[in-house]
């Protein structure tokens, strides 16, 4: 998913059929995957707009970033089911 996510950001044209079925293996759910690319438009847009604007994130937006990650995603099982699956 991390893979797919960093293509997505890097090299957004590269991006093929191929790179969805691979997610489908790992066994996300078609809503799964659109969530995951949603996400990383969203992540990609807001700091293209930040940089471009120069703004600074402020120190407690990452302390929220970090209680979501150790809270509530953490009950996402689906975020995480991945990280078992990769060699």
């Amino acid at each position: 998913m991390l893979d797919f996510a960093v293509k997505l950001t890097r090299q957004p044209t590269e991006m093929r059929e191929s790179d969805v079925l691979q997610l489908r293996e790992l066994g996300l759910t078609d809503e799964q995957i659109l969530s995951v690319v949603a996400i990383t438009c969203l992540f990609n847009f807001m700091n293209r707009l930040a940089d471009g604007l120069g703004v600074d994130i402020e120190a407690d937006r990452q302390q929220a970033m970090d209680r979501w990650v150790t809270g509530p995603a953490r009950d996402q099982d689906w975020l995480w089911a991945f990280k078992e699956q990769r060699v």
